[in-house]
């Protein structure tokens, strides 16, 4: 019984862990680290740390920089056409 005890303790631990890695202390678990005395929510935007939204944030970007470079290119056939 001490041994699946332990296991689930050190389970739980590593995903505490990772939850405050990614999130950070303000973010993890909605801010609930924050109201335990001593812990202070830092309150800059961090980027996103977080796998998907890393992802999320990469698509987004290279999905604006190909709708400028498509309006630059538009932009750019409009005077060719008015000879």
């Amino acid at each position: 019984m001490g041994r699946i005890f332990g296991i689930g303790f050190f389970v739980v631990l590593i995903w505490v862990a990772l939850e405050v890695y990614t999130e950070g202390v303000g973010g993890a678990f909605d801010g609930l680290l924050t109201r335990i005395p001593g812990i202070e929510a830092s309150t800059d935007a961090a980027a996103p740390r977080s796998t998907p939204k890393r992802a999320a944030a990469a698509f987004q970007r290279a999905y604006d920089q190909s709708e400028a470079r498509i309006d630059r290119a538009m932009r750019r056939q409009d005077p060719a056409s008015n000879n």
